[in-house]
């Protein structure tokens, strides 16, 4: 059995292939304590909130919302974000903030000091440019902001509602000295510690060392039995005198699953670690009679590794099934299909998250016939956590239909600002990027190590041997 212990570390993703440096440039000369990231034009939330609040405090900031744009600014914006202590990036209400997601999802990854104010829509009635955003396009952009949350609290960092809450935290961060993953409560921040675990699956380990030790017909066991349960499970026994200090060392007591919990929960808490949280989930959510195997299908793990994730725009697009799986197929290869054929539901992000990090090689192909919002996140974030990417993006043109609407001149600039984005931060981190959709694919492919081996299946079913030189991938499409 695999202590659950083990579990308490952040998984690897299989497609990591280079650790990302998390030290800031020691420019003096751009030094700035914090970088106003986020939504611009036409948002105020710099000049009407951040800025008077560090001034006040004392505390430097570089704001790139200036009046006259000039591109050598594109320089100094760039010395200011990497040389700054701490980034706070403000995901407002009033635009899509496309660029802002995809950079936030990317600068998290990589381990930087993220402050991230995320506004609620006010309501179903948005408007962008002047333009009424659709019920298909919104559902799109809270899909994003939904798999972008997930994203950051997995690294153990909050997000915020308020933006004068955040402004607090920033301060107290930086006159402290302490990272932003130790804001709690005190500071009105609401910490995730430990995102990335999968509860269910604790809880699968729990029930399967109680269920070993129990022989008897009520589902009950001894005290003695649940020294040996959780041995199972931690690799050493329950302390004994303390056991016999609480009150529970009695031969003649018998206790359920949910009583095992408690009492795990209770030992761990003593030794302030984060048992008491994780046990506590498990007295709470498993109430007496309700059965366990109900609990874990969305979180159980799998031994698998799998080569390809087909990962980038789903809806209309079809790429899928007409270019990349006959493709793969042909090589015997295996990949991961995260698009959903029904109604797409918040529940399926740590589903989608668990089979992504299994996968070696994870394409990403943005076409111009979808927003694809959420895969652009996606793409930015795993790049910044130095995973073996092999990108393919389209721009989007305007008056294309998407889902039988038209898009509008001011939306496919919103959207293509994205692509540009993401276009020039895959060039920057050497990211394989290709427009041609087939290229991309064949670019996966070889982007496995044993590509050099690796023979295609005719439709007959008879290998055949294809000559693959054992030399690295050069990027297509150059002028993309």
């Amino acid at each position: 059995m695999v202590h659950i212990k083990s579990l308490l570390t952040a998984p690897v993703p299989k497609s990591l292939y280079k650790e990302k440096s998390r030290d800031t440039m020691e420019c003096s000369k751009w030094k700035r304590k914090v970088f106003l990231g986020g939504s611009c034009n036409p948002t105020t939330w710099r000049q009407e909130a951040a800025i008077p609040f560090y001034k006040k405090k004392g505390i430097t900031f570089y704001n790139p919302q200036v009046q006259t744009w000039r591109p050598e600014l594109m320089e100094l914006e760039a010395q200011a974000k990497e040389s700054a202590e701490l980034l706070l990036f403000v995901i407002d209400n009033r635009t899509r903030a496309v660029s802002s997601m995809i950079e936030t999802a990317y600068l998290t990854a990589r381990g930087r000091q993220v402050i991230t104010v995320m506004d609620d829509y006010n309501s179903t009635e948005v408007y962008f440019h002047q333009e009424k955003v659709t019920s298909k396009e919104l559902d799109d952009i809270m899909r994003g902001r939904q798999i972008l949350v997930d994203l950051i609290e997995r690294n153990a960092l909050p997000v915020f509602k308020d933006i004068n809450t955040a402004l607090k935290c920033s301060a107290h961060v930086l006159q402290k000295n302490v990272p932003v993953s130790e804001l709690g409560k005190e500071q009105g921040a609401v910490p995730t510690k430990y995102g990335f675990l999968k509860v269910g699956e604790i809880l699968l380990q729990l029930r399967e060392a109680f269920n070993s030790m129990n022989t008897s017909s009520d589902g009950r066991l001894t005290l003695s039995d649940i020294c040996l349960a959780h041995r199972s499970c931690m690799g050493y026994t329950l302390d004994v005198n303390w056991l016999r200090k609480c009150g529970h060392w009695d031969d003649n007591d018998t206790y359920s699953f949910e009583e095992f919990c408690c009492i795990l929960a209770e030992y761990h808490s003593q030794k302030k670690s984060v048992w008491k949280r994780l046990l506590d989930i498990a007295r709470n959510v498993l109430p007496s009679g309700v059965s366990h195997n109900s609990m874990f299908d969305c979180n159980k793990e799998y031994d698998s590794t799998f080569d390809i994730y087909l990962g980038g725009s789903c809806g209309d697009s079809e790429w899928r099934d007409n270019i990349a799986i006959p493709m793969i197929r042909k090589y015997g290869l295996s990949y991961t299909n995260p698009n959903v054929r029904t109604e797409w539901k918040y529940k399926f992000i740590p589903m989608q998250v668990a089979n992504r990090e299994k996968c070696r090689v994870l394409l990403y192909v943005i076409t111009g016939k979808t927003r694809s919002l959420s895969s652009m996140i996606e793409a930015g974030y795993y790049i910044g956590k130095g995973c073996k990417v092999v990108l393919c993006v389209q721009k989007m043109v305007p008056d294309t239909y998407i889902g039988g609407e038209k898009i509008t001149k001011a939306a496919a600039d919103d959207y293509n600002r994205g692509r540009s984005y993401l276009i020039d931060l895959a060039s920057r981190e050497g990211v394989q990027l290709f427009e041609d959709i087939s290229e991309a694919v064949e670019c996966a492919i070889d982007s496995l190590p044993e590509r050099c081996s690796i023979t295609p299946v005719s439709r007959a079913g008879t290998p055949q041997k294809i000559s693959r030189p054992n030399t690295p991938v050069k990027m297509r499409n150059p002028t993309l």
